[in-house]
């Protein structure tokens, strides 16, 4: 988890160096305000390898969690994603993720083990497709005539998969600890996200975005809630994020 921190927040502030380096020229919107223009947004006889190269998103994302059954104590996420854009500002997406959390359990018994207490660290891997819709006064003619605009609203859908690990697992009598380093148990999940995104250059923006994702079997700390009666289904946690978002050009 420290590590994966570490490397976000390296690889964030030595892309904000070499990207911020490119201003944005400003230019003319239909409202009447000025708007960044994006180089890659010149319309083009043929899509090249190079077009597609511009569309990829590189976003790095930070943010804190918590899970609505009560089972599980608050926890810090972080993800890597590489996207890719039909449009920068408007219009599908996709991305591949790579999610990283951990949480804290008590007094669950997790089931082949005699642990009650620890630490469970999630790995999730998923795919994502959404949509951005530009936040603009009239969207009917943004579409007649697309233009850059800083400001847009998305949401998106993710299906995917979680890895849990039990580590620092206290056992039931308490006399003894364990540090577990194998992989317990996988479970298929599907989150749903939404937030808002500002371009500052148009190859750099930062976004703020909430999300949940349902867990579509137990996980092994939920399983062991079901099994003692304190929830009756499988959920997942409710995370609020903050990223940047980095364009190659």
């Amino acid at each position: 988890m420290k590590k994966v921190f570490i490397i976000s927040v390296l690889c964030s502030f030595v892309s904000m160096g070499l990207f911020a380096q490119n201003e944005a020229s400003p230019k003319s919107s239909p409202e009447g305000k000025d708007v960044i223009t994006a180089s890659n947004e010149s319309p083009k006889d043929k899509y090249t390898f190079g077009d597609f190269f511009d569309a990829l998103d590189l976003p790095t994302v930070l943010g804190v969690g918590f899970t609505p059954n009560g089972i599980e104590g608050a926890t810090f996420n972080s993800a890597m994603r590489l996207g890719w854009r039909h449009h920068k500002n408007y219009g599908t997406f996709v991305y591949i993720t790579y999610d990283t959390h951990s949480n804290q359990y008590k007094d669950l018994e997790i089931d082949g083990s005699n642990f009650k207490t620890g630490e469970v660290w999630y790995n999730e891997v998923g795919m994502s497709v959404g949509y951005r819709l530009p936040l603009v006064k009239d969207i009917k003619a943004f579409y007649e005539k697309p233009y850059f605009h800083p400001w847009d609203f998305f949401v998106s859908m993710q299906p995917g998969v979680l890895i849990a690990t039990v580590k620092n697992a206290t056992a039931i009598d308490e006399s003894e600890y364990y540090n577990m380093g194998n992989v317990d148990h996988v479970v298929p999940t599907l989150r749903f996200s939404a937030g808002v995104e500002w371009f500052i250059f148009s190859n750099f923006a930062v976004f703020a975005e909430a999300a949940y994702t349902q867990h579509l079997m137990p996980t092994i700390i939920e399983q062991a809630a079901i099994n003692k009666g304190e929830i009756k289904h499988p959920s997942g946690p409710i995370t609020v994020s903050v990223g940047l978002s980095l364009f190659f050009n």
